[in-house]
């Protein structure tokens, strides 16, 4: 009889915490993401998802600024925070901004807190790891964590306190090959684990514990996918990673559910975005066979060549800039003045650049090209999932363009700004008057109007 009124009273939560994920879900599926393709009956989600090496904070609170409005008018999905920064601030301040979507780690990892919706004392997560889940729920004075999967996916426990209350042993409690739904409900001094509407663990815990924190984790080699309804930073997420290495980031987007995306790569530094281009740029990507598509960059010494001295932006008495040999390094890339003065100019006569007439030219890219922002399909990024290995820059514009017969583009009516090169740090650029400038210049720039 008790384990009948358990299993009622747990199919009355579990409906009501389902009903509020799935609202949300559709919310989101048709307010948010306006790109659906009906194929047959099948409903095909496509996505434009803007990734970036993250992140030194000065440079992305100007980004932010341009991605948060890209995101209030549908031009862009999801952003994906990729966890390359090199001190605990900037992790932190990335952290703060995102919600947690990847998790990766060497030995026990670390945890990170998350922000699903609570209702009545449950929440749920939609989560794809191969062993080692690890999830921790709080208050002011008792902590619980969950382990899901551990010893080699053999065993899962639940901890109060640090001390161990009880376990089971049962294999593939975690998966790495399908994403599946875990609830967590706290009813009655009882702590319920639930695995696709599936009790798998019960137990008696403090009778009037309320959920105020939850962090989450995996351990031991664990790669783990997240995704759950979000209270807060909607539409941002942080990619974590367990080595600062690119081959996360380039073997991540092979996944099939990216197939049908556009993924656009985006350096940390780039500090302006013209916003009212940028769908027609992710149309191009989407509808044309070319495979990288560039954005037109400012400070990027073949892009700024081609402003000169095909479209007469920049005057020559403001500076002579040349075709980088073979569009590596330059005369920009090597003078930090001399990009501080390009942004200069065109943060004074940025129209100029914006309502040019292009007449929808591209230009084909068949050097070196400083990939500061570029556009790519989901269904092809299998064909750059091994750049990582050497120069990706090298690979994808070089070697991949003699070897593979890679087509770049340059597409012309699309401008983005790029702050700066590491050698022009090194000679004399005031990044901190160009970053005030650039939050200036976002507060004049005119956005799309719905």
């Amino acid at each position: 009889m008790l384990e009948y009124i358990v299993e009622i009273i747990m199919r009355h939560i579990g409906f009501w915490v389902y009903f509020a994920f799935c609202f949300t879900f559709f919310q989101d599926l048709f307010c948010h993401y306006s790109k659906i393709h009906i194929n047959g009956f099948i409903i095909i989600i496509q996505m434009n998802i803007l990734t970036i090496f993250s992140g030194r904070r000065d440079n992305i609170e100007v980004l932010v600024k341009y991605l948060k409005t890209a995101l209030e008018y549908n031009i862009i999905d999801e952003v994906h925070f990729w966890n390359n920064t090199r001190n605990v601030n900037d992790e932190n301040y990335i952290k703060s901004i995102s919600n947690l979507k990847r998790t990766s780690s060497f030995g026990d990892g670390n945890y990170i807190r998350i922000t699903p919706m609570i209702t009545n004392n449950s929440f749920e997560c939609n989560i794809r790891a191969p062993n080692d889940i690890h999830i921790k729920i709080t208050n002011d004075n008792i902590e619980y964590e969950i382990v899901l999967g551990g010893w080699k996916n053999t065993k899962s426990v639940i901890r109060e306190n640090n001390c161990e209350i009880t376990s089971v042993i049962a294999d593939n409690i975690a998966d790495g090959y399908t994403e599946n739904t875990f609830t967590i409900t706290c009813e009655n001094g009882t702590l319920h684990i639930i695995k696709n509407m599936q009790v798998i663990m019960s137990q008696k815990i403090h009778p009037h514990f309320t959920i105020q924190n939850i962090y989450f984790k995996t351990g031991f080699g664990s790669v783990g996918d997240l995704t759950y309804a979000t209270t807060q930073n909607k539409g941002f997420y942080f990619m974590d990673t367990c080595e600062k290495s690119w081959k996360n980031y380039y073997n991540h987007y092979t996944d099939a559910k990216y197939e049908n995306d556009i993924i656009l790569k985006c350096d940390d530094d780039i500090v302006f975005i013209d916003l009212h281009k940028l769908p027609s740029f992710i149309e191009f990507t989407k509808t044309t066979n070319y495979d990288l598509v560039f954005a037109n960059t400012i400070n990027n010494g073949v892009a700024s060549y081609y402003q000169q001295n095909r479209y007469n932006l920049i005057p020559k008495n403001v500076m002579d800039l040349e075709y980088p040999d073979n569009g590596l390094k330059g005369s920009l890339w090597e003078n930090g003045k001399m990009a501080e003065k390009i942004h200069e100019y065109f943060i004074d006569n940025y129209e100029s650049f914006l309502h040019h007439d292009y007449n929808k030219e591209i230009i084909p890219i068949s050097t070196r090209f400083s990939i500061n922002f570029f556009g790519y399909k989901g269904n092809n990024w299998h064909k750059i999932k091994d750049c990582f290995q050497g120069d990706d820059e090298y690979n994808l514009t070089v070697d991949y363009v003699i070897n593979r017969q890679f087509k770049n583009v340059l597409y012309s009516d699309f401008y983005v700004s790029h702050l700066s090169f590491c050698r022009q740090n090194e000679t004399g650029i005031d990044l901190c008057k160009l970053i005030k400038k650039y939050h200036t210049l976002y507060s004049q720039y005119s956005f799309p109007t719905t």
